[in-house]
This record gives structure tokens, C-alpha cells and sequence, in this order.
């Protein structure tokens, strides 16, 4: 009987050993540097590049660091590496606590580098780090983005992750941006049909910029003052095969997120010329989608043809002309340019898309393949090259749900 006692104290001190072993691998907050932004320049040296890590400090305007710390609430570092991965090691050599990519949002690549044919190979690396989450956000600066990252000063959120986080979801919100993430790089790239937008961003506004509409503007054109940062998010870097070749607008940006189904756009404010003045004004109007588009095409034949409807509904936000929309011929002259002004931009897109980006910036071609029977029917077809003949037709199919506040001129 004491044997039995005595074995069963020494099961009860194993197993209670065995549940404290739970905490060998436990790793505090402040033991690691959190990289919130991941920069990528090319390099001088060859078979280089040079790594821009931003790294947050969590304790800064966290309820555990306290009000009074004193702690920067970011750092950032720059050094040549062979790449982004065991660049994380290298940082240690500078920074002393150990460098994570778990929170990462947002990597920064600059243009010059990003039109190199061997970006490719060197964002992929992002498939390889586990802690690298394709969720994360993929943007294209105009300068260096070691630059990008030191003249980035954000006055009203100085933790770095939530600003780039508040900045990207209100970008994409009202369409100025795309909803570009690494999964949706690679998932376009391995496709091969179709281009790839990258949001556009910059930190350095260029001299004396040119005032246009509200939309047209790419990172660093728009000409704000005040005491603001001047970082700038709008407009799209646009890459084709892994490589950027080109830019689009914010207004070309906002057209191709309405035309994608696949992004979460819901609705967004723009400027129309009001048909009822001579004086080149212009109204607003939130036009929100709620319904997918409708695509048919007709595939047969030397000049393939697209049809796509665009169900959109419509609030009047402003009447510059001070006209009576109670009266219903107001209404239609309305509804009729809302129509006209839909069709001519996204016209005006698909002939730069077919002339001279030579593809379509979001996945049309999956539309494509139920007109086919086989998939050597459809590679025999050849998107890529039948898609820059196609005649592309783009109607609205608009529904003005309110009219605003009746005005009349006096």
C-alpha cells in the first residue's frame, strides 16, 4: 500500500512539471522590434539591395508604456543586404532586440527598383518568411523608399502601424487606392491575363504643382498647405509580368475599382460637369455599388466584343446651377450626363488599357473563360493579344435614388 502512495505522489509531480514546461518558449512584447514598414531599393553594389526597416515601439501610446515614456515611438535603419529575410539578422547587428515581421503592413518600393526585371525575384521572398502575412499592403513610391520612410511624419497618429493602416483603408474606401496586398500581387502574376495595380505613394510634393480635378492627381501632385505631413497616397503603379510599367491616376483608379468585383468598394464621392451651366462647374455625387457588374461577351471572330453594364445608384450632393430637380425633364437632362460621363471615363480607360499599358489592370478575363469548352480552346484564343482588338462597350445602368436639397434660383 505505501508503494501504490508513493507512485501516486510521483505521477501527480510529473504531470504538475510537465504543465509548467508550457512557458520554455515564452517571449515578452518589449524583448522584440516590431518592422511596421519594410522599404526595398535597388543597390549600387551587385547582388545587392538595400533594406529600409521602419521598427514601432510597442510601448509607446500603449496603456503599459504610460504616458511620461520618453521612448521614440519608431526607429528606422537602412543597410545593404542580399535580401529582405536574413536582412533580419544583420539589423541585430544595430538593433538590440530581436526583429520580427509578425506585424508588418505595408512594404515600400521604389519606382526606379521596382521597373528592374529582377524585382520579381526578390519580392517573392515574401513566400518564404512565415512571419510575413500576404494580407500585408504593397505600395510604389516615387523616391527612394529609404527616403519614403525618414520624410514620412505623420502629425495626428504617431504610432506607424495605425496610420498606415487608417491611411490605406480610407484610401481604398473611397477608390483613390487600390486594394493592393501581396496576395493579391502573386494571385495576379501567377494568372498571367491581367495587370497588377500597386497603390501609389509619396512623401515629397513636387514644386508648384498643377491644380486638376479632385481625382486626378498621382502621390505628390496634390498641392495642400498647412501644418500637415506631406505624404500623399493616391493613384496606382501599375505592373505588368512582375514589373511596373506605368501609373494611373486617382480617377483611373477609382473607375478600375468599380469595374473589379473582386474589391469591397462600396461607394465614393465625385465632381460631374452639371449639364445646366456654361460656366464649367461641377456637382457632386456619392455613387454607390451594390450589385456586381453585368459582362457578356462575343468571342468569335478577328475583333472579339465586351459588353459590361454598371449597376450603380446615386445620391446628388450639390447643385452648383441652384436648378429645380422636383421637375422631372431636370431629372432626366441629370441622369443623361451622370450616363455620358460614366461611359466617356471609362472609355477614355480601356483605350489607354489597349494602347498603351497593353492589358487590362483587373481580372476581365475570367469572365472569358465559360465561353470556352476546353482550356486548350481558350489558350488558343490568347487573351493577352485578342484583348487589345476587342471592341469594349461600357453602359451605366443608373438609378438616382435622391436629389438632395431642392434649390431654386431667385
Amino acid at each position: 500500500m505505501p508503494t501504490t502512495r508513493k507512485w501516486y505522489k510521483a505521477f501527480w509531480l510529473l504531470a504538475i512539471a510537465c504543465l509548467l514546461t508550457g512557458c520554455w518558449d515564452r517571449e515578452e512584447l518589449e524583448d522584440k522590434a516590431y518592422v511596421i514598414g519594410l522599404g526595398l531599393d535597388s543597390s549600387q553594389h551587385e547582388g545587392k539591395i538595400i533594406v529600409t526597416m521602419l521598427l514601432a515601439n510597442p510601448e509607446v501610446g500603449s496603456m503599459q508604456g504610460g504616458g511620461g515614456s520618453t521612448e521614440k515611438p519608431r526607429e528606422i535603419i537602412s543597410f545593404n543586404a542580399n535580401d529582405f529575410i536574413a536582412a533580419k539578422g544583420t539589423a541585430n547587428a544595430i538593433i538590440s532586440r530581436k526583429i520580427s515581421y509578425d506585424l508588418l503592413k505595408i512594404i515600400v518600393v521604389s519606382e526606379d527598383f521596382a521597373k528592374e526585371k529582377d524585382f520579381i525575384t526578390t519580392i517573392s521572398d515574401v513566400l518564404k518568411d512565415k512571419e510575413i502575412r500576404l494580407n500585408s499592403y504593397f505600395a510604389v513610391s516615387k523616391e527612394k523608399a529609404k527616403v519614403y520612410f525618414k520624410k514620412n511624419h505623420p502629425k495626428m497618429e504617431t504610432r506607424p502601424h495605425k496610420y498606415f493602416q487608417y491611411m490605406v483603408d480610407h484610401g481604398v474606401d473611397n477608390g483613390l487606392i487600390p486594394d493592393s496586398t501581396l496576395f493579391r500581387f502573386f494571385t495576379t502574376f501567377e494568372r498571367g491575363t491581367d495587370l497588377f495595380l500597386a497603390m501609389n505613394t509619396s512623401a515629397e510634393v513636387g514644386k508648384n504643382p498643377n491644380v486638376k480635378g479632385e481625382d486626378e492627381y498621382i502621390a505628390g501632385q496634390v498641392g495642400a498647405t498647412g501644418e500637415l505631413d506631406d505624404t500623399q497616397f493616391i493613384g496606382a503603379a501599375v505592373f505588368k509580368k512582375g514589373v511596373m510599367i506605368g501609373k494611373l491616376t486617382g480617377q483611373e483608379t477609382r473607375i478600375v475599382n468599380i469595374l473589379d468585383d473582386t474589391t469591397n468598394i462600396k461607394d465614393v464621392l465625385i465632381d460631374i460637369p452639371d449639364p445646366f451651366s456654361d460656366e464649367k462647374k461641377q456637382f457632386a455625387a456619392r455613387i454607390m455599388k451594390t450589385e456586381d457588374n453585368k459582362v457578356k461577351m462575343n468571342l468569335k471572330g478577328s475583333k472579339p466584343k465586351i459588353f459590361i453594364t454598371v449597376p450603380v445608384k446615386i445620391e446628388i450632393m450639390s447643385n452648383p446651377s441652384m436648378v429645380d430637380y422636383t421637375k422631372k425633364k431636370n431629372q432626366q437632362i441629370l441622369k443623361k450626363q451622370i450616363a455620358k460621363h460614366i461611359k466617356k471615363v471609362n472609355n477614355d480607360l480601356f483605350k489607354k488599357s489597349q494602347t498603351q499599358l497593353k492589358g487590362v489592370p483587373f481580372p476581365l478575363a475570367l469572365y472569358s473563360r465559360k465561353y470556352f469548352g476546353t482550356i486548350p480552346e481558350y489558350k488558343k484564343f490568347d487573351w493577352n493579344k485578342s484583348f487589345l482588338n476587342a471592341d469594349i462597350k461600357v453602359n451605366a445602368d443608373i438609378e438616382i435614388v435622391d436629389f438632395g436639397k431642392t434649390t431654386k434660383k431667385h
